[in-house]
């Protein structure tokens, strides 16, 4: 019985983020989820599912790029931020 926040849902995980999705997903008693969509999704049309945490000010940068592979906002090559030491991922000490 593992908590719902503890779980790789293999259908989920492949959804790409937007933070205007149009499916919503809910766990039903059973364990089981339930995807709905948010409103008319055309035949073919692309799924979007909003990741939980984003909106979590308390989550660390580098713990949601661990997690989703992105960084909410942050449009820069992540590249970049690691190789210029970004606070992003390394927090700076007080002097």
């Amino acid at each position: 019985n593992i908590p719902t926040t503890d779980r790789l849902e293999p259908v989920l995980d492949m959804l790409q983020h937007s933070n205007t999705p149009n499916i919503k997903q809910k766990y039903t008693d059973d364990g089981s989820i339930e995807i709905m969509a948010r409103g008319g999704i055309k035949s073919g049309e692309e799924l979007f599912n909003k990741y939980k945490g984003e909106e979590d000010i308390n989550m660390p940068y580098h713990k949601f790029f661990t997690r989703f592979g992105f960084v909410p906002g942050v449009t820069e090559p992540v590249a970049n931020l690691i190789a210029e030491r970004s606070s992003i991922f390394f927090p700076q000490r007080a002097a």
